[in-house]
């Protein structure tokens, strides 16, 4: 008999703790209520939508699939299926909901517990923001505990040293490749992201995708349960911002047997999001591979027309993207442009050998646009640690010869790279963030300014000395200097010259300058 009630209280006590499991994991995700409106034949996820406490008619609500807005009492109803989340298109004149730093406008849906599942979203009305920043980061990228203690000091704080200058209303995204193929430092990510004073929503990159799952609707999942899901919309001010997935990962053969599109599921599903949305409102598009890139009659994704044709038609069309390391603006129509940004890892993280730098010789960074009304209106790029104005890079022509490469062979050091050519006399400007609407010019000394009408194709000499290298501290082949075409030379008038300076206006009438002097 007393076995027999040992066995029933221990049978009692694990039945309690599983329960007391449960409700800690609904507690945590914050995304239960009660089952309180009555559903419709064939609807199964219903819930309220409310701001200040009162019933919020018109907010756009959806599970990736359906998209529904809701009625006078602030109710919706939908018919889901398979999907992990529900969540709403949080309205201009509300608060963006953050849970532990993060943007929390999603809930889960668990149909093993119900049928009927009700998740209702309880807003806190703001002031529209006509005027508000976004910061947009690419390619954090970390895969490692060194990554890490490299992210947490010297870039983090060193992000943190401008970000915690900007005023008004501001708010992040991560552009994707939030890791380097280890879900587990989504935690470690999170911890350093938060530190910024502002929320930062997330795209999945093709590094996101779990590669233990060989298809494209199971590798986000480590990425879903951290993040919520892969698109999704947010209004501010005059804005809508759209995030997508554009990576098809199948990971049959390796992590990067991907492909760039956008499926269909979600290009339907965006067409009914900006059915909600009026012609006169200007887009941000988030993604992570590049959509197009200038100077490339190549797609970085396979169905690019198809997403154009849908956002073409809105006021103003920003397009922002990673994925390549290194700093190219597109123009795509008169009011749509592509923003590939630089990676805040650059071209690799280096673990201290030597300040980072992309692939381009850009310094390892992120972007900073500022809005007002529906128009942008100043955009530029920042290097982790690196000053604001510090947006160009002038070259002698003995380092300017190194941007043919560097003389095959071993090397004992990134520093002892001998250049192909020696005997060249241009001087080499490198402006980061350079598009065809910037203009260019360069003086020798005292003398007048002449415009630099033709940009070239080569490599920076700085990304060819630090990163073209044979030796055991390449991590990977990518991490290599890539040809860049934001580059001008110039061949100084006579060898008797003593400073070169050179400056870049951009169309939002910043003002940059740098020089270098004669060896």
């Amino acid at each position: 008999m007393k076995k027999t009630l040992y066995y029933i209280s221990l049978l009692l006590t694990l039945m309690t703790l599983a329960a007391c499991g449960e409700e800690k994991f609904a507690e945590r995700m914050g995304d239960d209520d009660a089952l309180t409106i009555k559903h419709h034949v064939g609807m199964n996820v219903v819930g309220r939508v409310t701001v200040d406490g009162k019933a919020r008619e018109g907010v756009v609500v959806s599970d990736g699939v359906t998209v529904v807005a809701t009625d006078k009492n602030g109710e919706y109803q939908m018919r889901s299926s398979g999907r992990q989340h529900v969540f709403i298109s949080v309205p201009a004149d509300c608060e963006l909901p953050v849970e532990e730093g993060l943007p929390k406008f999603y809930k889960t849906l668990d149909f093993s517990k119900t049928h009927i599942i009700q998740r209702n979203f309880n807003l806190k009305s703001r002031e529209p923001s006509k005027d508000f920043t976004l910061v947009a980061f690419a390619d954090v990228q970390i895969g490692s505990s060194k990554d890490v203690a490299e992210l947490t000091n010297p870039v983090m704080p060193g992000i943190l040293s401008h970000t915690s200058t900007l005023k008004g209303t501001v708010i992040g995204i991560n552009l994707g490749d939030i890791c380097w193929n280890n879900p587990d430092l989504y935690a470690d990510y999170k911890r350093q992201i938060v530190r910024n004073d502002f929320p930062v929503f997330s795209v999945i990159g093709n590094h996101d995708h779990t590669e233990k799952y060989h298809n494209d609707t199971e590798s986000d999942i480590d990425f879903r349960n951290a993040f919520g899901p892969t698109y999704y919309s947010y209004n501010i001010g005059d804005w809508h911002i759209v995030v997508l997935d554009d990576i098809f990962y199948r990971g049959m053969t390796s992590h990067n047997d991907y492909e760039g599109s956008i499926t269909q599921q979600q290009l339907d599903w965006l067409q009914k999001d900006l059915a909600f949305v009026d012609k006169s409102k200007s887009l941000i598009v988030g993604l992570h591979i590049p959509t197009s890139r200038r100077g490339s009659s190549e797609a970085g994704i396979s169905n690019r027309d198809r997403l154009y044709a849908l956002i073409k038609d809105y006021h103003q069309v920003n397009i922002l993207s990673g994925h390549v390391h290194n700093n190219c603006t597109t123009t795509l129509a008169p009011n749509m442009t592509e923003y590939s940004l630089g990676a805040v890892m650059g071209a690799w993280w280096n673990h201290y050998e030597h300040l980072g730098v992309c692939n381009d010789g850009s310094p390892r960074g992120y972007g900073v646009f500022s809005f007002s009304g529906n128009e942008l209106k100043n955009e530029y790029y920042i290097g982790d640690e690196t000053a604001r104005d510090y947006q160009l890079k002038v070259y002698a022509p003995k380092e300017a010869s190194m941007r043919f490469g560097r003389a095959q062979g071993a090397l004992t050091s990134p520093f002892d790279a001998i250049p192909l050519l020696t005997d060249d006399a241009h001087v080499l400007i490198n402006v980061f963030n350079w598009h065809t609407t910037w203009k260019v010019k360069v003086k020798e000394d005292d003398g007048p300014w002449t415009v630099l009408e033709q940009n070239t194709l080569c490599y920076d000499p700085l990304a060819v000395r630090l990163l073209q290298y044979g030796n055991p501290w390449e991590q990977r082949p990518s991490a290599g200097p890539g040809y860049t075409d934001h580059v001008f030379l110039y061949r100084p008038s006579n060898d008797a010259w003593k400073t070169v300076t050179a400056r870049a206006t951009d169309p939002f009438g910043n003002v940059y300058t740098a020089s270098a002097n004669h060896e």
